[in-house]
């Protein structure tokens, strides 16, 4: 990670940690230049972690290009996958945290790379049967926005401590956000039986891989296409 991107990492965290919402804007908004220019750069962080929460926390901008909430969504999930492969229990847990919050409560910004996510890229998208021949087991559900929950608790179920991880949220914001997001979670999967939750995380696993799949190929493509 060079010297500018990471002056610029720290200075967007520094404004949002003081409030200082046009420093993260200006900040914030470098990063996102920087990776526009530089696609293939996001996929090798040194501090995956930190990258994705200026990603994350910029969509609380009221932004009317829905696209570049989506690539702001997109890029902070990136990022967190690649958090969630550190050795320290800390990273990895608000890594996982701040995933199952970009399901959750930043849903809408994701739904579309997850519908594409779980298509198979061969089928007919004009046939109703095309849509359905996923490659998906049988018992996964259609529902786009049950494929995140599922993810989601995927996702809680590898917190390493679950006692502790929303301490690693500094902010209180965000703290209270993260506990609505675990709590409506834990609910929503217990709610629905028909599926036991060994198997839902199961199933959540599959969406993640593909969602982290589609999102590096989708990278990788842009990057060959500059």
């Amino acid at each position: 990670m060079n010297n500018q991107l990471s002056f610029n990492a720290l200075m967007a965290w520094t404004a949002f940690g003081t409030q200082d919402y046009s420093g993260l804007e200006q900040y914030g908004g470098a990063i996102y230049n920087y990776f526009v220019h530089n696609p293939s750069e996001i996929l090798n962080l040194d501090n995956p972690l930190l990258i994705g929460k200026i990603f994350q926390v910029c969509l609380g901008f009221q932004e009317p290009d829905e696209d570049i909430q989506e690539v702001r969504a997109e890029n902070a999930f990136m990022c967190f996958s690649q958090a969630l492969k550190t050795d320290r229990t800390n990273v990895h847990d608000e890594a996982s945290a701040r995933l199952m919050m970009l399901l959750i409560r930043d849903q809408n910004h994701l739904l579309n790379k997850v519908e594409q996510s779980c298509q198979n890229e061969h089928a007919n998208p004009y046939s109703i049967f095309g849509m359905l021949n996923d490659g998906l087991p049988n018992d996964m559900p259609m529902a786009t926005n049950t494929k995140m929950l599922f993810t989601a608790y995927y996702l809680y179920n590898g917190i390493i401590d679950k006692a502790n991880v929303s301490n690693e949220f500094v902010n209180t914001d965000e703290k209270r956000a993260f506990e609505n997001v675990r709590n409506h979670v834990i609910d929503n999967c217990s709610q629905l039986r028909n599926t036991s939750l060994d198997r839902k995380a199961e199933l959540g696993k599959i969406v993640f891989n593909k969602i982290c799949e589609k999102l590096r190929k989708d990278i990788e493509l842009y990057s060959n296409n500059l």
